[in-house]
């Protein structure tokens, strides 16, 4: 691996892009570090609940994980809609989205009133917005007992299959029946971070699982690296087409993410310095002249022996990607140690504490991933914070370098609402095309768009979020397009994780125009209890249609619950929500109207 060196000249236009500045980030790491040595002090003398409720995490999911093999697991179900058509080898038809009764068909009329109710709910803006406050004044006034009920009635019963294994398989029945996979999820791990909250989780909310892990302990880590495991264990069961979420904060500390993300932009930084004609290419002598400017003297063969290393298609130049795939984060203190000077790319870099930190976390996700091939299940890899996603994204390549050169097993997350969004994604497909693996990807909007806006105006940088939502929109799309693309051209796979039903729409048609049957390895993703009539009508039409299925205690998973709500209260105000709920009333009204029509007259 190159050991590359740089320096202040280097690297001055590197601290506008390090955000929080490098060295805030350091100071922010160690304060980390020092709450959760506290904390683990602190659970020797008495458990704290997060601790306890890590421990008995992998049995429960343990037991839920049982009863998806058993339910999902066996022949697989055929959709009602291609049982009953005359040639199944014809291209699927046109998909209906706005049928009620093939959206509906597995829900009761109960069902769609408590939805009903629920959305309603999710409209009054002041009741969601102080939905904790709201939860404690009825806890005070009424108790808890008869809280819970209300809750276990409404919410829960909407966004939640069940408490624990025997209460999620009725849901998991549903779902099979209908052509419809599951994804498990233990809400009851929901261990939101405090100073994040649900204000960074608000409008426009179109993902399938979002939340950010406060760190506690290794021991804490190394507790929900096990229950990802029995998530693998539940996917296992899927007919071969099985997917598994994990959240890369669950797994280590989360401020060495941000730290970690830091020393990957010092890198990327570093390439622009040597590109000193902006043309995204480094010539052999435009390298030699920067490294001589930015390092400690080296040998004219020692540069060209770096250069060749970093030149692996012997172009006689250097690109990003040749750059990106040849430099370690892991490399970044002994750059440092290299340079003239010291200053902002030295600051970036991890020291040995901090490399053994990340060394920590990328076990547990090299543990994943590996359970995750040898289960034959397709790894989700969530997409976090922006200032924590670099250091993601290096997370989840150099895992798809060793685990997607036969199919692709390792998904990453991208978040469209970003506006570098699109480049990254044609930057991994690069990579993937020349280091020879098999792409995989989760496409997503965003879900912390009120947060990276207040922080960039907080610390003054440029908001990485499209400026206006018909940009995201716009953006989201082409990143379908692009991968439906690389499915039909390269084998690569995609998850389509939408609630919005014109992105569907195109999604679909795009595959029809492409000649992509609904089996290609195109995968479609939304919550459950939210987007049903997208996700029944793919199920219905052979389509890999998916639904993320929370369990957990009402009290265990009321923070997931809040979540849910106030997403509801951003989506809700959409004309693809509001067309949701239309065809609720009138399916609602069909059901009533044949259940309350007063008999015909005897003839």
């Amino acid at each position: 691996m190159l050991r590359a060196m740089a320096s202040r000249q280097g690297t001055a236009a590197l601290a506008p892009y390090l955000r929080p500045a490098a060295t805030a980030a350091a100071v922010s790491l160690h304060r980390a570090l020092t709450a959760a040595a506290s904390r683990a002090a602190a659970a020797a003398a008495a458990e704290p609940a997060v601790v306890e409720a890590a421990a008995r995490a992998p049995e429960r999911m343990e037991q839920a994980a049982a009863v998806v093999a058993e339910v999902m697991g066996g022949e697989p179900v055929v959709p009602p809609a291609l049982a009953a058509a005359a040639d199944a080898s014809q291209p699927p038809p046109r998909l209906n989205f706005s049928d009620p009764r093939t959206a509906f068909n597995a829900k009761s009329t109960m069902d769609i009133l408590r939805q009903l109710l629920v959305f309603n709910a999710c409209k009054i803006g002041p009741l969601v917005a102080n939905a904790d406050a709201v939860l404690a004044w009825s806890h005070k006034v009424f108790g808890e007992r008869l809280t819970n009920a209300v809750i276990r009635r409404t919410f829960y019963k909407q966004f939640v299959a069940g408490e624990d294994a025997l209460n999620i398989e009725p849901t998991l029945v549903r779902m099979k029946t209908n052509g419809v996979r599951a994804i498990l999820d233990y809400a009851a791990e929901d261990d939101v971070a405090v100073e994040d909250g649900p204000r960074s989780r608000q409008a426009p909310q179109d993902t399938v699982l979002v939340r950010t892990y406060r760190y506690e302990s290794e021991r804490v880590c190394d507790s929900r690296m096990s229950v990802c495991l029995k998530s693998i264990e539940a996917a296992h069961s899927a007919e071969g087409q099985g997917f598994a979420a994990i959240k890369v904060t669950a797994l280590g500390l989360p401020t060495l993410l941000e730290r970690t993300s830091n020393a990957l932009l010092a890198i990327r930084e570093l390439f622009r310095r040597y590109d000193s004609d902006g043309n995204g290419m480094v010539t052999q002598e435009e390298f030699a002249r920067a490294h001589s400017e930015l390092f400690l003297d080296d040998s004219p063969e020692r540069v060209d022996q770096i250069f060749k290393s970093l030149d692996r298609c012997s172009r006689g130049m250097i690109d990003y990607v040749d750059w990106i795939s040849r430099i370690s984060v892991l490399d970044t203190q002994l750059i440092a140690s290299r340079c003239r000077s010291r200053g902002p790319f030295a600051e970036a870099a991890l020291n040995a504490e901090e490399q053994q930190l990340l060394k920590n976390t990328m076990a547990r996700v090299e543990r994943l991933a590996q359970a995750a091939a040898d289960a034959d299940v397709r790894l989700l890899v969530d997409a976090e914070h922006s200032y924590f996603q670099p250091a993601i994204d290096n997370t989840v390549t150099e895992l798809q370098r060793t685990y997607n050169r036969e199919a692709p097993r390792i998904y990453n997350t991208v978040q469209c609402y970003l506006k570098d969004s699109n480049a990254r994604l044609l930057t991994e497909l690069e990579r993937a095309r020349r280091e020879k693996y098999k792409y995989g990807v989760k496409l997503v909007r965003g879900a912390y768009m009120v947060l990276e806006r207040a922080r960039a105006a907080e610390r003054g940088y440029p908001s990485p979020i499209h400026d206006t939502v018909a940009d995201t929109h716009a953006n989201y799309d082409e990143c379908v397009r692009e991968m439906l693309q690389c499915v039909a051209r390269e084998g690569a796979e995609v998850m389509v994780a939408s609630h919005n039903q014109a992105s569907i729409e195109q999604a679909t048609s795009h595959m029809r125009q492409l000649g992509l049957p609904p089996s290609a390895g195109v995968y479609f993703g939304q919550l459950l209890g939210m987007a049903d009539h997208l996700t029944y009508t793919l199920g219905a039409h052979g389509y890999g249609a998916y639904k993320y299925v929370p369990f957990g205690k009402v009290d265990e998973v009321m923070p997931y619950l809040i979540r849910r709500a106030q997403e509801n209260s951003a989506i809700l105000a959409g004309e693809a929500v509001a067309g949701e709920m239309r065809m609720l009333r009138t399916e609602l009204v069909r059901r009533l109207g044949l259940t309350l029509q007063p008999p015909r007259p005897e003839s």
